[in-house]
């Protein structure tokens, strides 16, 4: 497998990588000013306050009713048209990341048209003054003292340049500003978040995190192990106060097998999100590369659903469109949603049902509540990192086929002590078979379960609850005491 513990598949797919020993262009005069013989910053200022407060619900994507679902590696410049972006719509997808070699700002700025007459949004990420900012330098003040560095009045000025090519187009939601950085950028991606609030507040700034098994800091270093990963986070939160935790993990590999670590890390991610009170969001594998196998729909649907159950609130599919074998040897035998020739596969069909057909419906009921629990039923062995269910004041059995059962309360009451009304995400553990699980609520609760169709939900006669689940599918109960 392409070594899921260290270097990325994201990687290989970003311009930050191009730009990064050379230093992207930098056009226009006053941006970016550095001292080209001490590599320091042109203008002496403070050292960098901490970063903000995270902002309210109201951003884009974060905010509003609607489940984020994301594309990573969107059509390339040559397919930039209303009808491939109209493709990406009819699939369920409700936002992209540019990319796909769409970095200058003019193609940028086309794709941004094409979003809002399709009503996508848009993440921008490799307009070359952003990498710059994100990958090249250094924030004065930097707690590590890398340089060069870049005064906060320059770096003001040049993210003012970079939000107003763009911010003039309804679909831009955002920025991308790194993607599964070093602990020692938090610095100054903290500096680049809180200048992004204070300049422009409707704008999301967005950073995507490293995954157990990767360093903390350079390539080739140690992994993390669970430990070192949960202070990785920690140490995010704290120096960066993101919107939102955002990491990737792809689990199925080319043996047939699955990464043992991926219950793990999303355990770790979900209690991170919920001790700083974050939104978590997660990357699914939609496409076969290096030692990564090509997914079928039942794993799709488990990837989505085990997901949910952990809480995630927003997914975004690696990748849309097949990389170009010429990105690397990782994507020499690549295939994903669309081939690189624009053909359709298989996928793209799966994906289109589940987003559809499930996941809007249903990420739109769990978006505004908060986790209260996620255990595994009949899941033996337990895989690292996951709890076993035990009974409590709403369950009070589970029996069948194995399942991954997340629980969820409305945000204004995110303590479950005294709460009359939860809402459990049931799982199914195996993407190979269906399964048969039995719930047996405990008395007084009852259970409705929602029909992603209708919207509503149908009342279950009495306390034991028979789920049927397709492989890789789940089932969504609103659970009431009293």
């Amino acid at each position: 497998m392409a070594d899921q513990r260290d270097e990325s598949p994201h990687a290989a797919l970003s311009r930050r990588r191009m730009l990064f020993a050379a230093g992207a262009a930098l056009p226009g005069a006053g941006l970016l000013t550095v001292g080209a013989a001490a590599g320091q910053a042109h203008a002496q200022e403070p050292a960098l306050p901490q970063a903000a407060v995270p902002p309210t619900a109201g951003l884009p994507l974060v905010g509003g009713t609607d489940f984020p679902i994301g594309v990573f590696w969107p059509p390339p410049p040559t397919q930039v048209t209303i009808e491939r972006y109209q493709e990406v719509a009819d699939a369920g997808f409700t936002f992209l990341h540019n990319g796909n070699y769409l970095w200058d700002a003019t193609g940028i700025r086309y794709g941004l048209d094409l979003a809002r007459q399709t009503g996508l949004k848009m993440l921008v990420t490799g307009d070359p003054l952003e990498v710059a900012l994100g990958s090249n330098f250094w924030a004065e003040g930097d707690p590590t003292g890398n340089r060069p560095q870049v005064s906060a009045s320059d770096t003001e000025v040049s993210l003012r340049a970079v939000i107003n090519t763009y911010k003039g187009y309804a679909s831009f939601a955002g920025l991308s500003l790194s993607d599964e950085p070093a602990a020692n950028r938090f610095g100054t991606l903290a500096a680049l978040i809180d200048t992004t609030r204070r300049i422009a507040p409707a704008t999301l700034p967005f950073v995507n995190l490293r995954r157990i098994g990767q360093p903390a800091g350079a390539w080739g270093t140690p992994g993390m192990d669970a430990a070192a990963y949960t202070a990785y986070l920690d140490q995010a939160v704290a120096a960066m106060a993101p919107s939102l935790l955002s990491f990737d993990r792809y689990p199925l590999l080319a043996n047939g097998s699955d990464d043992p670590d991926y219950y793990q890390n999303w355990a770790i991610v979900r209690a991170a999100g919920l001790k700083a009170n974050l939104p978590t969001w997660t990357y699914i594998q939609s496409v076969q590369y290096a030692g990564h196998r090509l997914p079928t729909a039942a794993e799709l649907a488990w990837q989505v659903n085990t997901s949910l159950a952990y809480g995630a609130k927003g997914i975004q599919y690696f990748t849309y469109w097949t990389p170009d074998p010429s990105r690397g040897a990782n994507f020499t035998t690549a295939q994903g949603l669309i081939t690189v020739a624009g053909e359709r596969t298989p996928l793209y069909d799966a994906a289109k049902q589940l987003n559809t057909g499930w996941l809007r419906p249903v990420g739109r009921e769990l978006k505004p509540l908060v986790s209260q629990s996620v255990v595994h039923a009949g899941d033996t062995p337990l895989p690292a990192g996951a709890t076993a269910f035990a009974p409590d004041d709403w369950i009070s059995v589970v029996n069948g086929d194995a399942v991954v059962l997340g629980v969820f309360a409305a945000a204004p009451d995110a303590t479950p002590a005294g709460a009359p009304v939860r809402w459990l995400l049931a799982a199914n553990r195996s993407y190979a078979r269906g399964a048969a699980a039995r719930i047996i609520l405990r008395p007084p609760v009852s259970g409705a379960l929602f029909d992603p169709a209708t919207g509503q939900y149908t009342p279950q006669e009495g306390q034991a609850v028979r789920l049927d689940l397709p492989a890789g599918g789940a089932a969504l109960l609103k659970l009431t005491s009293g």
